[in-house]
This record gives C-alpha cells, structure tokens and sequence, in this order.
C-alpha cells in the first residue's frame, strides 16, 4: 500500500449508535439484522446524496468528504433519517448517534486489489484528524453532532 505523498485536508465524520448493543439485546438478533440492513440503506443513500466515502463501519461509521458541507448535511440528515427509521420499526426503538465532525490533513491511500481481497478496506486514511474527530464525537451527546 502506498501512502498519498502530502495531506489532503478533509472532513471526517465519526458516529457513534447510540446503546447498539443494548438495541441488539432488545430487539433479538433476526429483527436487529433488519434494522442494520435499513441502516445500511439509509447510510448508502446520503453518502450518495453528500458524496461521502464510507471509510470504516461497526457500530458506528467513519466517512470522508470533501467538503465540511457535505459532512455537515451527512450528519444531519443521519440524524433525521435514525428518527424515522426508529418509528418506523414495530417496537418504535429510539435510534439516535452521536457524531464529531473535523477538517484536517489527512494522508488517504488505497490498499492493493489482493490486500482487499483479504479482508482489508479498499481506502486507509490516517493522521491526527482522525483521533480528534473520535474525541469530539465522545464529547456528544445522543442525537449531537
């Protein structure tokens, strides 16, 4: 893998969802995998909408943009869209995140086709932006960006 020969400045989004593990315990494993795929969704459709790249997932999401305003409208929008998709499941389960939102230099690279092939992600990003987008995505709180 090569790295990018200079930073690049650009906006990292980090979110949180909200007592997942609780949510998983509530709802069962069947049901919770349906809400993960409407999450999924969900997430697919602003990333196209904001023109992020998802980066990373678990229970939370690591995306890149270009523009502060791209991750800003992701970020409200996610906000918005874990709402409806909490009211829209049988159990009317709160769905909320925590987000922290960061500009800063970045190096971005992407790993060989082989190294994807084994499980590794098609693009690493890496620098100090990244820690200081978790930092301020743990000082929110639910439903803050």
């Amino acid at each position: 893998m090569q790295a990018s020969s200079a930073p690049q400045v650009r906006t990292l989004l980090l979110t949180d969802l909200v007592e997942s593990t609780h949510l998983v315990e509530r709802l069962g494993d069947a049901p919770a995998a349906a809400l993960f795929r409407a999450h999924d969704r969900l997430v697919l459709e602003l990333q196209q909408r904001w023109r992020g790249r998802l980066i990373d997932r678990s229970d939370g999401l690591l995306l890149l943009f270009e523009r502060p305003i791209d991750g800003l409208g992701f970020a409200l929008d996610y906000a918005r869209g874990l709402r409806d998709l909490g009211r829209e499941m049988q159990s009317k389960v709160p769905l909320q995140a925590r987000a922290g939102l960061h500009v800063g230099e970045v190096l971005v690279w992407e790993n060989s086709p082989e190294a994807v092939r084994q499980g590794a992600k098609s693009l690493e990003v890496e620098g100090l932006a990244k820690p200081l987008a978790g930092r301020l995505m743990a000082l929110a709180r639910p439903g803050q960006i």
